[in-house]
């Protein structure tokens, strides 16, 4: 117990986040149990112990710690919280990789009902799935993902000003009016462009240069399918070789249909198989969908697009084999997961790339043209390498002021 503890004082004199992202001053503890769940490398552990620095200044009220800590070799989840109720009067438990220790669910549940002036924020993979298995949390835990850096968060750091976040509607209704005040940001583009190979994760704070970042972001690859996915699921290590390889492909390819039978031939796997790795690729928050619009759960069946999650895993495994990404991915991409985090359903559309929220938006660089959106009166050209637009042509960066 006492390395615990030792190493909890030591995590909160050492980490400190250097940018307050808007995350945490929308975290609320308004549940017991309470998972925060992102994939590895966007911050959780630092939100963490920040955390429990502003709230409980170092007490023995409430402790942090990781499920994959050597001391749980020989002691439970269960046994730990037992003595620290009755020899501390701990109130709060922040217990980190949850998803490292085998027998999570069943503990939390326990602890949950054992104790009920405890509460447990817990965090964990992407791929955490409270629903399935015998021990169902889903009606006891409040989930709150947090995802990497947004645009608008970058331009912070980079800037040291302040800007605001905006909602779709409002980019859609004025985003001429938003534009012109946003322009007047030195090298606003050149900012974009940099933001989409190393902008999204934390660590671009911390690691000197693009070739240390993408390989910081290589490693984050490997460590969700070999060590992530691997104890989350019971796959052999030639099936977790496998899930690289899908995605690599998904990085090295144009978005469009999405043609299983062809990935599965050249994997040598069954269609069923497959399917099922890109679905825990995607659970564990390195693919992202765009659906079709159709009622049920984002499965593969409704994937139209599959992308890797963000722009800078684009860039670090295309960097890796000597490439560029696809310019026409980079920007798609963009915008889907500056919807998708920022809460938005978006749709794969016949007519341009997105629909959302009953509008059609068409993605492309400064030279695009409203021909595919001609027979729509709700189209929107979303355009890259501009300032500001038209009454329908919107700059790509205002995008990333969603959230």
């Amino acid at each position: 117990m006492q390395t615990l503890i030792e190493t909890y004082q030591r995590l909160l004199a050492e980490i400190r986040p250097s940018y307050r992202r808007r995350f945490y001053d929308e975290f609320t503890l308004d549940s017991r149990l309470t998972g925060i769940v992102g994939a590895r490398g966007v911050g959780k552990t630092t939100f963490l112990i920040n955390y429990l620095r502003e709230h409980y200044s170092g007490s023995d009220q409430a402790l942090y710690f990781s499920a994959d800590n050597l001391y749980f070799f020989e002691h439970t989840l269960l046994e730990t919280a037992d003595r620290l109720v009755k020899e501390f009067d701990t109130k709060l438990l922040c217990i980190d990789e949850i998803h490292r220790y085998k027998n999570w669910n069943q503990e939390l549940k326990n602890i949950y009902d054992s104790y009920p002036k405890l509460a447990v924020i817990f965090s964990g993979s992407s791929s955490l799935d409270l629903i399935k298995g015998r021990y169902d949390l889903s009606r006891r835990a409040n989930l709150k993902t947090m995802h990497g850096f947004s645009f608008r968060e970058f331009l912070e750091i980079k800037t040291t000003a302040k800007y605001p976040a905006l909602t779709l509607k409002e980019i859609l209704a004025n985003h001429q009016e938003y534009a012109q005040k946003l322009m007047k940001t030195p090298k606003l583009l050149g900012y974009l462009k940099e933001y989409f190979k190393t902008g999204y994760y934390p660590t671009f704070l911390e690691l000197a240069g693009d070739q240390a970042y993408q390989n910081s972001l290589r490693g984050i690859i490997d460590k969700i399918i070999f060590e992530d996915i691997s104890s989350l699921y019971s796959l052999k290590t030639s099936n977790l070789a496998a899930l690289k390889k899908i995605v690599y492909f998904f990085a090295t390819v144009q978005p469009g249909s999405v043609n299983i039978n062809r990935l599965a031939n050249s994997l040598k796997k069954d269609h069923t198989t497959i399917a099922e790795y890109v679905q825990i690729l995607k659970d564990a928050g390195l693919l992202r969908f765009l659906l079709k619009n159709k009622q049920g759960h984002a499965l593969v069946r409704n994937a139209e697009k599959i992308y890797l999650d963000n722009s800078n895993l684009l860039y670090a495994v295309n960097a890796e084999i000597g490439k560029e990404p696809l310019t026409g991915a980079v920007r798609e991409l963009f915008v889907l997961g500056n919807l998708q985090n920022a809460g938005y359903h978006a749709f794969y559309s016949e007519v341009g790339d997105i629909e959302c929220n009953g509008s059609v938006l068409e993605i492309g660089g400064k030279n695009k043209d409203f021909s595919q959106l001609k027979n729509t009166a709700l189209g929107y050209l979303v355009k890259d390498d501009i300032l500001i637009g038209g009454p329908k042509t919107i700059p790509l960066y205002l995008f990333g002021f969603l959230s």
